[in-house]
């Protein structure tokens, strides 16, 4: 088969290092999040300062940064969001990841030149929605992760913009933005960036008149994992992903290290690669899958694609 073109490599940094390290391993874009409205809030994220150097040295090697600004602001939020997007004129940043509908509007009065893309944490799932966007100014879409194969193909079949679609990371057990889990047991909104992972810990059922019994779920002998997902992994058919003809495959991890990104990035770009050479073949699927156990992950999933 003869594939049109191969897809930007999309990859997260949490920090400058993480930044050139995602660059050196061959990304061809790179997000990043700020001090403010971003929602990984819990470590590393990027100072003015940082995004002058991480974007200068990106675009030395030709390598795109888009930063994201994708928590869900309440009204009292409102006037530190535009001071903070005020601070972001001089920058040549690439895009801006938004997901709130009144980001983009102040996004678009404040910088009207730079390309808003819209976040997973919208939820988009049909063409229609990619459509509305587009018309919001919108120049690139990141598709919710519980879309099917044959939805991604209608609607980069249909779409008139850019289509981004995860292909590698942790996943949420409800829709992207609309888990409540974490605030209820800790305080900690995950629409604010500090999401506590509570789907992670352990649970046990209790019958309500007995209360100090407790039952172990069974889920294998690692541990009582009620919620708990599986990462994405869609190397195995990351063939059919660029056949797909989407625009940007990403990769999620802005908590992870500088090893798990810069491994994940290099495995991702070999992929890509032998794709492009037609050598993506299933001794060299095993081979690149293989690499993963160098860094630590949960066991994989195709998720909702196939």
């Amino acid at each position: 088969m003869t594939y049109k073109r191969i897809p930007e490599l999309l990859v997260p940094a949490n920090n400058l290092q993480i930044l050139k390290y995602a660059v050196q391993y061959g990304a061809d874009a790179v997000y990043v999040g700020g001090k403010q409205f971003n929602l990984r809030s819990v470590r590393g994220n990027f100072s003015i300062e940082d995004l002058k150097e991480g974007l200068e040295y990106a675009h030395k090697r030709r390598v795109k940064v888009y930063l994201t600004l994708n928590a869900i602001v309440h009204e009292d939020e409102i006037a530190d969001l535009k001071k903070y997007i005020e601070g972001l004129k001089g920058l040549e940043l690439d895009g801006i990841i938004i997901s709130d509908m009144g980001v983009i509007a102040i996004v678009k009065e404040i910088l009207p030149a730079l390309k808003i893309h819209i976040s997973t944490q919208a939820n988009i799932t049909n063409l229609s929605a990619v459509m509305a966007a587009a018309d919001m100014g919108a120049r690139r879409i990141n598709l919710s992760r519980e879309i099917s194969y044959n939805s991604l193909k209608a609607i980069v079949s249909g779409s008139s913009i850019e289509i981004e679609a995860f292909v590698h990371g942790a996943l949420c057990i409800s829709y992207s933005g609309r888990c409540m889990l974490s605030k209820y047991m800790t305080g900690r909104d995950a629409n604010k960036g500090a999401c506590a992972h509570s789907c992670r810990w352990k649970y046990y059922l209790m019958e309500e008149e007995r209360s100090n019994c407790f039952f172990p779920v069974e889920q294998d002998k690692k541990g009582t994992y009620i919620y708990n997902s599986r990462d994405l992994c869609l190397l195995p058919e990351l063939d059919r992903i660029v056949d797909s003809g989407v625009d940007s495959i990403k990769i999620e991890g802005r908590m992870k290290t500088e090893n798990y990104v810069s491994l994940v990035t290099w495995i991702y770009r070999k992929a890509l690669d032998m794709i492009r050479e037609n050598k993506f073949n299933t001794k060299n699927k095993l081979y690149l899958m293989n690499l993963f156990d160098r860094a630590s992950h949960r066991n994989f999933t195709s998720g909702f694609m196939f």
